[in-house]
């Protein structure tokens, strides 16, 4: 059974045409496993709801991607889910699920995230013994409006063949929260690359004044005058919900930006949500328009792009379980300043500056340095693109899910 070709599902919540962070991992991942002989077809099993509880009846039931990804959608009853977790907190029907599990006919199917109970339940009880179940759960701590969650995601530890969290730190609590086996338990990080390199380059040329043709990762100050006289860009890039944080980098931002010593332009980067109004509101009472620029959600190919010209990047998250667009920046030459929360000290070990959890003069204070001082900051940039596509390249993650996807299989 090892032997034959493997046929992989994913289940989650949300998937294109929606696509966040966990989503980004799972579309990249896959199309590293489809360059193995080991796998034989991937498919995504999913919702029509788009983040957070945003119904999308238009979208198909299913679709296959260019890349031959099998995308299949359920709907829910009813289409407006409770706004209590965002997930859809509403009915799928089993059958529907059976008949698509059924059509694919999965040998592993991998739970990416903690929050779509109904699906991993169903998929579950129709596959059970037929397939191995491999769950990557996003871990933080609960409040007590959400421990009803407990039970379920232990259950789910339980009756996973591999339980895979993003970080050291976050498999721990895992453990102790849910009292998953250690047995069963590894760590794998999510991947991330530079996309189109030479896009790449010539965008981190054109904004650091590099002679023609040489690296990114080779950025010097040699040519000051330039660097002093265009904007130097400032990148964050998240949903614009306050659990993101921007109105605290606005804050914090106003509090450098009179110890600037070049021109600088903010740029927010992801869909409006719950702080949009206060973070445009922020924006106007300060005369910050121009400077501070707010694109709303933005393609793949311009997120790429926005990578690729940013100087510094900055995200005050209030927790991060991985932060994979720390790790897309980096790998796009951008040194990256955040705080302490979540796994942010265990992920970001080089090419980053952490300062203490919501210190915002010590933010304010290193992001004015890395303004100001290009050979700390190009020196940092180097280091952070090294790092990201050396530790945290897909092909690797992809190897290493390949591997507990076997072990799933041959342990059974």
């Amino acid at each position: 059974m090892a032997s034959t070709p493997l046929r992989v599902l994913f289940l989650t919540p949300y998937f294109r045409p929606y696509l966040g962070g966990i989503e980004r991992a799972i579309e990249q991942l896959s199309f590293q496993m489809q360059q193995s002989a080991s796998v034989e077809a991937i498919g995504v099993l999913t919702t029509k709801y788009s983040f957070p509880r945003l119904p999308q009846p238009a979208w198909g039931d299913r679709e296959t991607t260019p890349e031959g990804i099998s995308i299949y959608r359920l709907t829910g009853f009813p289409s407006r889910a409770l706004p209590v977790y965002s997930v859809p907190l509403v009915w799928f029907s089993p059958l529907r699920l059976k008949r698509y599990l059924d059509e694919f006919k999965p040998d592993v199917i991998h739970f990416v995230g903690d929050g779509w109970f109904w699906g991993h339940l169903w998929a579950w009880f129709w596959y059970r013994g037929r397939a191995r179940f491999v769950f990557t759960p996003s871990y933080h701590t609960l409040p007590p409006t959400k421990w009803w969650l407990k039970p379920i995601n232990a259950f789910l530890c339980h009756i996973a063949d591999r339980v895979v969290a993003l970080t050291s730190r976050e498999a721990e609590g895992v453990h102790r929260a849910y009292r998953a086996g250690r047995d069963k338990m590894g760590v794998i990080g999510w991947g991330a690359s530079a996309g189109d390199e030479n896009l790449m380059v010539e965008r981190s040329g054109e904004r650091s004044g590099e002679r023609s043709g040489e690296r990114a990762g080779e950025r010097t100050a040699d040519s000051g005058e330039d660097l002093e006289s265009r904007p130097l860009t400032v990148l964050c890039v998240g949903r614009l919900g306050r659990h993101k944080g921007q109105r605290w980098l606005l804050e914090t931002y106003r509090q450098a930006r009179s110890n600037f010593k070049r021109p600088v332009r903010l740029v927010l980067v992801g869909r409006e949500e719950d702080a949009s109004a206060d973070i445009n509101g922020l924006v106007a009472q300060h005369e910050l328009d121009g400077e501070v620029i707010i694109t709303g959600e933005v393609s793949d190919g311009e997120l790429a792009e926005w990578y690729a010209e940013a100087d510094l990047f900055v995200l005050f998250s209030r927790y991060e379980a991985f932060g994979l667009v720390y790790l897309e920046a980096m790998a796009h030459g951008a040194p990256v300043l955040t705080h302490d929360v979540g796994a942010n000290r265990e992920v970001l070990a080089q090419g980053a500056v952490v300062v203490d959890r919501f210190d915002r003069q010590a933010a304010a204070g290193e992001m004015a340095r890395l303004v100001n001082d290009d050979a700390a900051r190009l020196e940092l940039s180097w280091q952070a693109q090294q790092y990201a596509l050396s530790e945290f390249s897909w092909p690797l993650v992809a190897e290493k899910y390949l591997e507990a996807y076997q072990s799933a299989r041959t342990a059974a």
